[in-house]
């Protein structure tokens, strides 16, 4: 009983923000009624939020009315963002939102396992030997013990190839089937689980694969019926969920009619029509429930669409009679939907608003509660509990539309530990989060920092309802907006950049924000640098008297002769406290804003480097942060818009450079063509990076055809590469270049590679990953008349705010190609 109710509490935690007042109209209302008639669950398993099929979740969840959920085994920290320069953590943190964001359109939950996505694998090998094996199997069967799916369907098959990752999630997922209902297993985890055996796991193949003689019949689902009561069918309510896969440009259009997807036998027992096959999705898998199912048939034939409000006895005495139960895992499933159902019917409206969108440790703030029942049932609220203080007792009767409201002032401990995604509490290492077996429920995200829980009592039935505390505000144009509350620190302290690099012996200023967090605040800023490294001022004080106020401190760094790449860190002593983290806000439309802690530091970074003096136009695509890295060095960059695309003097530039898939994203780059060939033909310089096969905006992108976006990668970062012509004044101006330049590079060498050339293109680099053929569309060279054209696929974007000294002599060396070919 005891470990019923434990996996009950995770599940519903899961989703606790999910739940927060989300407005049903009668049709709704109506698909939640019809699943209290069904009792079954699946679970779909791959690598990535977007590798999910929504159109299956969507089916799932609101056509066959089961319990569903989608477990990535990453957060999508490994890839790339056309909304913004977050890379990382904290492009994983907004991925998270997404998926989220999708499930509340879809109607799934949503899982996660502590692996991070470290980039493109190639292989099982490498994927698992990066990854913890052990522990995400651990995570896979951890989750199939708390959400108890009678089948599981995986995106990828273990043998189809692509990405390892992919290949990874389907051996794991095949393995955790298997290792769920075996007591051997991680028995750890029966200490609060308890063992669940699916019924079958199948592979969710999206051609159409030749039936194998001997093997197990082809399962076809329709995805594209449609839904009256939602007024959409489920391919459409698919596109709407993938869409809110913005960061990578997943905007969807539907496709409506018949969309049959197949599915292959795994393991388990055998389907012959369906996925469900054999597995007792009524009440008839719980004993003694005769009683229940007629009360279920009666509110459903007594519903009025006009009136839901007329459910609201038949729902409460349903309620009770699930009370009365043996508390099984279905029974007390059953019950958490009536209770949800009671408050759909009844139009109840229950939020907990702070006064501001963040306190500190040992602040005070006021919450403002507020109670609103939208029926003429008989209503009224008997508590309020609010995180941090005592209980509000009340016997206030809630009569239709006259909302019950009142403000509590609550005191945040001293000891309260800060909003954080619960996974980057602490440090990582490459390829997992570092959250104990114990810790680890396979949730989306942390949980809210305040709660509040109102107790509504219905005649003899009292109900309780748990809402996260939230900061409320009116946008002019958007209109009513909430985002989570949270506890920070006092002090946030911020670095523009998280490298430095110093050409020579130049000085480089660093300008540190400190933000405060509270009133009347004051210390003393602190930097910690490695050896034989000097920075003025020693130290800085600081003063606030208002919480809002920001103070910014310039500080001068600079490299001694026998300085080694190293670590700033700044700290802030305040009021006997030490403060050292940046306070990161992820602040996106289509998802909550995010708040994220990580250490106040920067890289500095001495490479031997020489840089000429170097004007360059830059055309950024999705957004990176490469030329905030180039004037680092000391060259000029100047960031070409739109507007200036046309009418810009290109000949005032040495170079010319394109962003990663700017071509992907700058529709108006179709213009450019014929003025920067003209430009290189005079003797500049055109760079351009990857970009993706989706979207391409223009039918040339150089001087001479090439397949500018193709699939191949060299996705290990320590990849051998070959120099092709050592000789090449690419590798000799003004830095030489040798294999020394290609070490410490992170995550990846290139992405998007060229795959096909003409003319008077040619390579200048070649790589492999482990086991692989030779690549060599990762640096293509041609002269056209008097200037150069470069297409590159090695990946800058991560190299040079990573301050890759390598990375950077190389690169200079290609701003500076048209150098020597014009001598």
């Amino acid at each position: 009983m005891k470990k019923i109710v434990l996996a009950l509490l995770l599940v519903n935690s899961l989703n606790l923000f999910a739940q927060h007042n989300v407005k049903y109209n009668s049709e709704e209302i109506q698909l939640a009624l019809n699943k209290l008639n069904v009792l079954g669950s699946v679970l779909y398993i791959a690598a990535h939020p977007d590798d999910e099929n929504q159109a299956f979740l969507s089916y799932m969840a609101k056509g066959r009315l089961y319990r569903t959920a989608y477990m990535s085994l990453t957060r999508g920290d490994g890839g790339q963002n056309l909304l913004g320069s977050e890379k990382g953590a904290l492009l994983g943190v907004i991925r998270t939102q997404e998926l989220l964001a999708a499930r509340r359109i879809d109607g799934a939950q949503q899982f996660f396992s502590r692996a991070i996505d470290f980039g493109y694998s190639k292989s099982v090998k490498e994927t698992l030997h990066k990854w913890d094996r052990d522990k995400i199997l651990a995570d896979i069967v951890k989750v199939i013990r708390i959400f108890k799916p009678d089948v599981i369907v995986t995106r990828f098959n273990e043998n189809n190839g692509g990405h390892g990752h992919h290949l990874s999630s389907a051996v794991l997922a095949k393995e955790a089937f298997f290792a769920a209902g075996d007591p051997n297993r991680f028995p750890e985890q029966l200490e609060e689980l308890d063992v669940w055996q699916p019924k079958r796991i199948y592979w969710n193949s999206w051609r159409n694969p030749e039936q194998k003689p001997g093997t197990p019949p082809l399962l076809e689902l329709n995805f594209g019926a449609y839904n009256p009561l939602l007024g959409l069918s489920y391919q459409e309510i698919a596109s709407k969920s993938r869409t809110m896969h913005k960061t990578q440009g997943f905007g969807s259009t539907p496709y409506r009619g018949d969309a049959t997807n197949n599915f292959e036998y795994t393991a388990g027992d055998t389907a012959y029509h369906d996925l469900f096959d054999g597995i007792e999705t009524s009440w008839h898998r719980v004993p003694e429930s005769t009683l229940i199912e007629k009360a279920i048939q009666e509110i459903l034939i007594r519903y009025d669409h006009q009136n839901p409000e007329a459910s609201l006895p038949l729902l409460v005495r349903l309620y009770n009679m699930l009370e009365k139960q043996t508390q099984t895992f279905w029974i007390n499933e059953k019950k958490n939907e009536v209770k949800e159902l009671i408050r759909m019917c009844s139009g109840l409206w229950l939020e907990a608003n702070a006064q501001t969108a963040a306190v500190t440790p040992g602040e005070n703030v006021t919450i403002r509660l507020n109670s609103l029942n939208r029926s003429d049932y008989d209503l009224s609220l008997r508590k309020v509990s609010v995180a941090y203080s005592s209980d509000s007792l009340f016997n206030e009767p809630l009569l239709n539309n006259k909302s019950f409201a009142f403000s509590k002032e609550i005191r945040i401990p001293d000891t309260a530990a800060y909003s954080q995604p619960y996974w980057l509490e602490k440090p990582a290492s490459e390829t997992m989060f570092n959250v104990s077996d114990k810790e680890f429920k396979g949730a989306p995200q942390s949980l809210p920092a305040v709660s509040a829980v109102f107790g509504i009592q219905m005649g003899k039935t009292y109900l309780e309802y748990s809402v996260p505390v939230e900061y409320q505000w009116n946008d002019p144009t958007a209109g009513e907006q909430y985002k989570p509350f949270s506890i920070e620190p006092a002090i946030g302290i911020s670095l523009p950049e998280e490298s430095y690099v110093f050409a020579g012996q130049d000085e480089h200023e660093i300008s540190v924000t400190l933000h405060a967090n509270r009133d009347h605040i004051s210390g003393t800023l602190r930097p910690e640098l490695p050896e034989n490294w000097e920075i003025r001022p020693a130290s800085a004080e600081f003063n606030f008297s208002r919480k809002g106020e920001e103070f910014v401190c310039h500080f001068k760094v600079k490299p001694l002769a026998a300085a080694q790449n190293g670590f700033i860190t700044f700290f802030a002593d305040a009021d006997g406290k030490i403060y050292s983290d940046e306070i990161i806000r992820l602040n996106y439309p289509h998802i909550p804003e995010q708040v994220v802690l990580k250490p106040a530091r920067a890289h500095l970074v001495k490479p031997d480097i020489i840089v000429p003096e170097k004007r360059v136009a830059y055309i950024m695509g999705s957004g990176d942060e490469i030329p905030q890295a180039l004037e680092q060095i000391g060259i000029k960059v100047d960031l070409i818009s739109d507007d200036q695309l046309a009418s810009v003097d290109y000949n005032v530039y040495d170079t010319v450079i394109c962003g990663v898939r700017a071509f992907n994203t700058r529709e108006n780059l179709g213009i450019l063509q014929s003025r920067i060939m003209d430009y290189v033909a005079q003797g500049g310089t055109w760079i351009v990076q990857h970009n993706t096969r989706f979207g391409i905006q223009v039918d040339r992108i150089g001087p001479y055809p090439f397949v500018s976006h193709g699939r191949d990668r060299i996705s290990e970062e320590d990849a051998d590469i070959e120099i092709l012509d050592p000789n090449h004044p690419v590798f000799n101006y003004p830095n030489k270049i040798t294999q020394s330049d290609f070490k410490g590079w992170i995550q990846e060498r290139a992405t998007y590679m060229a795959e096909s050339w003409e003319g008077k293109l040619y390579p200048l680099l070649s790589g492999h990953d482990e086991g692989e053929s030779a690549k060599l569309g990762g640096l293509l060279y041609a002269p056209y008349g008097k200037g150069v054209f470069i297409f590159t696929a090695l990946s800058w974007f991560r190299q040079l705010p990573a301050g890759v000294p390598g990375a950077y002599r190389l690169f200079v060396n290609l701003i500076c190609a048209g150098d020597k070919t014009n001598n």
